[in-house]
């Protein structure tokens, strides 16, 4: 084989490939991945919201006092009150438990200017979305009282079906 080599003269003119296209490239793409890890993390921090039981919210009740939460739970019926203060305002209050038979602690709810809801009786479920306080209070947000009623939905007897469809 021959040895070949090369060599510049100034007579001859070389071609160099642009190196600024491989670093707008990379800028971009740094720009670009940046750009997404802080949404994500922007997304997951503070703008999410917890779901917690009666039990759970008083066992790390330190660290959600003041955060977004949603808390379930039964509603006690005897804890019930709502009070009308004018035409605009309005308070209603009422307890929360984990379990009806055997009631631990008690999350005690307030909802400012919100209607009395019908299907809030004794034995329902809560869903309630606020905040919290030190003291066992829980403010609910605008809204945020959702209420599922144990005795709207009940099993039809097969028997008075008006199609006659046979049960197996």
């Amino acid at each position: 084989m021959a040895d070949l080599s090369w060599q510049n003269t100034e007579d001859s003119l070389v071609l160099e490939k642009p190196r600024r296209n491989r670093l707008m490239f990379a800028i971009g793409g740094i720009l670009l991945l940046s750009a997404v890890v802080f949404l994500v993390i922007n997304a997951m921090s503070g703008n999410t919201q917890l779901y917690k039981t009666v039990d759970e919210f008083y066992a790390d009740q330190d660290r959600l006092v003041g955060r977004d939460l949603r808390v379930a739970g039964w509603v006690l019926g005897d804890t019930i009150q709502y009070t009308q203060i004018d035409a605009q305002n309005s308070i209603l209050e009422f307890d929360i438990v984990d379990d009806m038979h055997n009631p631990g602690q008690r999350l005690h709810v307030v909802a400012y200017n919100e209607p009395k809801p019908d299907l809030l009786q004794n034995e329902a479920q809560a869903l309630v979305e606020g905040q919290g306080d030190a003291n066992g209070v829980f403010k609910a947000n605008p809204g945020g009282l959702m209420l599922k009623c144990p005795t709207r939905y009940q099993e039809m007897d097969p028997a008075g079906h008006p199609d006659s469809v046979p049960t197996s």
